[in-house]
């Protein structure tokens, strides 16, 4: 169903889909970002090593717990795989965060790294 909304998706999905990250933990909500705007195809167990490397607690287990909301899962190949409309959604939750990308959490768009260390405007994130 999902896929027949990706163009234009009614508001209502949206806001079921934000139920489904708003009852996720703290730890899973970092993970799933990190997955919507990093991971996305990438091999699981790559993602596991990676996201220990940044000291996220047990990310084998935050993993699991998006697997069974249904929010991401793993195919045949080892690669997480998560659905467009929400990987959106959890691009918009880091953009909604400040409208200067040195404020974010995450950036992703090579204009805004560039834009952030060449204006040297991080800020505590």
């Amino acid at each position: 169903m999902l896929d027949g909304f990706k163009k234009n998706p009614p508001r209502h999905i949206q806001d079921i889909l934000k139920v489904s990250y708003d009852g996720l933990g703290k730890i899973e909500k970092e993970v799933f970002l990190d997955i919507a705007c990093f991971f996305k195809g990438w091999n699981r167990n790559d993602v596991i090593q990676i996201l220990e490397g940044c000291d996220r607690i047990n990310p084998e287990h935050s993993i699991k717990v998006l697997k069974e909301k249904a929010l991401i899962y793993v195919d045949v190949y080892g690669q997480i795989c998560m659905h467009d409309l929400l990987e959106e959604m959890g691009k918009d939750k880091v953009l909604q965060e400040s409208t200067e990308p040195g404020k974010r959490s995450r950036l992703w768009h090579h204009k805004d790294v560039q834009d952030v260390l060449t204006e040297n405007t991080v800020r505590n994130k």
